[in-house]
């Protein structure tokens, strides 16, 4: 009768990893118990035989301890084969306790490198592979509201976002990103990936019918060493070698796989260079997948896309061999889709209908793009009444030259006002208006008129003359001044024949709170005179530049 386990991923069937367990006082583990046998760890005789001539090729001569070391086994599980290789006079015994290759271990274990390369810790079966991802990706858990706003509380975002990430999140289905560029569709995927709180078990390798094939990448998984030590260290006090944790298995945090420009359909099969590498959608197994900057791959992306159509009906992915045998792996994980183009006019309808949520990370609004950029200035321990008018300036300073706003521009602001430092130096200590400005200016110009492929809103010069009442009103201007300054802009916008935008009001508004005083408000500088001046500078935007913008495909191209 088969015995369990129960850790943190539930129970834990011992039978399904290929053990046979029977002290039944074995300590809470999140790596199944270590084999004792050959047979319990799952494995050829012929793949052990070959990782123990290659790895005393690349080592050199080696203990039995020395060994077990290296292939993470126990010494008890290959004894008897170290003797076998011995008796048949492929090892030799240069000193006590110690074993190197002879001449004729040495041609064999060229023929064995010349099949298989891989050298390193032992694989699992890949049986017991397949149950631990399904085992842990049962225990998935669906995450609340409060947690999607508390893992996004440094980066401001509007609620319907962060709304419509709970629910995707839940879901498990496909989420595609959009949006303009350098507005945040990268933190927000990689920040979705800190809502996997709970680690995971992966094997350094999987074996399957003879062949060994990597799954550990530390490119993809970040080790929970801490982990390991503390299973390590609470059964190293046991006398039974079968309270042991597998150290073929590891312990890593929800691996985080992106790929991006270079992925093309033969990167979903099994890589082989001499080793047979899994791809990248089976290392992301109760994890995250993120395909970037999708549209731009150098082959067709809808040929891509349509390799993942049978894994996400199915849950599970056919993946095929160098030669052409193939296996049925697991597909656990979540697929994330990123792209700044129109994704309605590059994915074709069969891949299409499978985005369910759909997310629009657009621009900030002012008001957003104001705090994240004090967000930074909390980071550097500036205060609090500098970054406020430094952030009123800053805004003022992108309406009045045209310039887009974008999410990353406040921490890339931030990245060159770090560089200004020298050693021992703090920003919050060097930080002028000055220097401020300098580096304003000197950061990279995106207009917004070179924003192409967006929908522009426009207003009839009624929702004008009232939206500049509105802006008025916000910022408590005298009612009669205010009826002057609405009669005015809506005259000078008709005569130099600017496009009506039901944002150009507050923009202008924004430009006006930048030049005010920390003690002043908007109305008591305001005059008709300031007005027009601030007007004379704002950048003009005319039909022709709507035209012009709509008419390139992109997010919002028709």
């Amino acid at each position: 009768m088969a015995t369990t386990q129960t850790g943190s991923f539930g129970t834990l069937s011992t039978s399904a990893l290929g053990q046979s367990i029977t002290d039944m006082d074995a300590p809470q583990l999140m790596r199944p118990l270590q084999p004792t046998t050959l047979k319990e760890s799952g494995i050829s005789i012929r793949v052990v035989e070959g990782l123990i001539l290659k790895t005393i090729k690349q080592e050199g001569s080696l203990s039995e301890q020395q060994l077990a070391e290296m292939l993470r086994l126990s010494v008890n599980v290959f004894r008897d084969m170290v003797q076998a290789l011995l008796h048949r006079e492929l090892l030799d015994t240069p000193a006590p306790l110690h074993y190197d290759l002879t001449n004729k271990g040495r041609e064999l274990c060229h023929h064995y490198e010349s099949e298989d390369a891989y050298v390193g810790p032992a694989p699992v079966s890949f049986q017991s592979y397949v149950d631990m991802v399904q085992l842990q990706a049962k225990s998935s858990r669906r995450v609340t509201q409060e947690e999607v706003t508390n893992n996004f509380q440094k980066f401001p975002m509007r609620p319907e976002l962060l709304r419509i990430l709970k629910e995707g999140f839940n879901s498990q289905r496909v989420i595609i990103f959009w949006g303009p560029p350098g507005n945040g569709k990268s933190l927000v995927t990689d920040n979705l990936h800190r809502l996997l709180k709970d680690p995971v078990c992966l094997p350094y390798a999987f074996e399957f019918n003879g062949r060994v094939v990597q799954i550990y990448d530390p490119a993809y998984h970040k080790l929970r060493e801490d982990l390991m030590v503390k299973e390590e260290e609470e059964t190293n006090k046991a006398i039974s070698a079968i309270s042991k944790p597998d150290r073929r298995w590891l312990i890593s945090t929800p691996p985080l796989v992106t790929v991006g420009t270079e992925f093309r359909v033969e990167h979903f099969q099994i890589a082989y260079d001499g080793k047979y590498d899994a791809p990248p959608h089976v290392k992301a197994n109760n994890g995250i997948f993120i395909f970037d900057d999708l549209g731009r791959q150098t082959q067709d992306h809808n040929m891509i896309l349509n390799q993942f159509i049978y894994p996400l009906e199915q849950q599970e992915a056919i993946i095929k061999f160098a030669g052409g045998s193939s296996i049925r792996a697991p597909y656990k994980q979540r697929l994330f889709l990123s792209t700044n183009l129109n994704f309605r006019a590059i994915i074709d309808d069969a891949f299409a209908r499978r985005l369910l949520f759909q997310v629009l990370v657009d621009r900030p609004t002012d008001e957003l793009f104001t705090k994240i950029f004090i967000n930074q200035c909390k980071d550097q321990d500036i205060d609090d009444a500098i970054a406020q008018r430094l952030g009123r300036k800053l805004l003022g300073w992108y309406k009045r030259d045209g310039r887009v706003v974008r999410a990353a521009d406040p921490r890339n602001i931030f990245t060159m006002l770090d560089a200004v430092l020298e050693e021992e130096e703090q920003l919050k200590d060097m930080i002028t208006d000055e220097l401020f400005e300098r580096i304003y200016n000197q950061y990279p110009i995106a207009l917004e008129k070179d924003a192409t492929g967006y929908v522009i809103p426009q207003a009839t010069a009624e929702e004008f003359h009232q939206s500049v009442l509105d802006a008025c009103d916000r910022h408590e201007v005298d009612h009669d001044l205010a009826a002057r300054l609405a009669d005015n802009l809506l005259e000078w916008f008709q005569r130099d024949g600017r496009m009506f935008r039901p944002q150009d009001p507050d923009n202008i508004f924004a430009i006006l709170d930048g030049i005010r005083e920390d003690t002043q408000g908007v109305k008591d500088i305001l005059t008709e005179e300031l007005f027009e001046s601030v007007y004379q500078s704002y950048p003009p935007f005319t039909e022709a530049d709507a035209e012009r913008m709509q008419g390139t495909v992109g997010l919002g191209g028709h």
